[in-house]
């Protein structure tokens, strides 16, 4: 599957911007939205800021949560789509790109 993913960035204060990102993913894989973060931080734009820590993926603390697609949801737990529009899931708590205050 190929995943055109389009996401929020800036800070507060600045007015933000879009980034375009594409990358394949397995389709036979249970490819979080956190999974593409993370290859998009790795292999394609290092400055990308979004929750991200080792013990995530529990689904219970809400620190991952992004709006994607209009909808708030845990990138942890949540499954990749095709097309992805990813924006900050608190802006007015907003740090930077997809990573938000507690």
């Amino acid at each position: 599957m190929t995943c055109h993913v389009k996401i929020s960035r800036g800070e507060p204060g600045r007015e933000g911007t879009w980034s375009e990102y594409t990358l394949t993913v397995a389709e036979h894989e249970d490819t979080s939205i956190m999974n593409v973060l993370e290859r998009i931080a790795a292999e394609q734009d290092p400055t990308l800021a979004f929750f991200d820590h080792a013990a995530c993926r529990q689904a219970a603390c809400g620190k991952c949560a992004v709006r994607c697609n209009g909808k708030v949801v845990l990138a942890c737990k949540e499954k990749a789509q095709e097309e992805m529009l990813l924006e900050p899931a608190r802006p007015a708590r907003l740090v930077r790109d997809l990573l938000c205050r507690a």
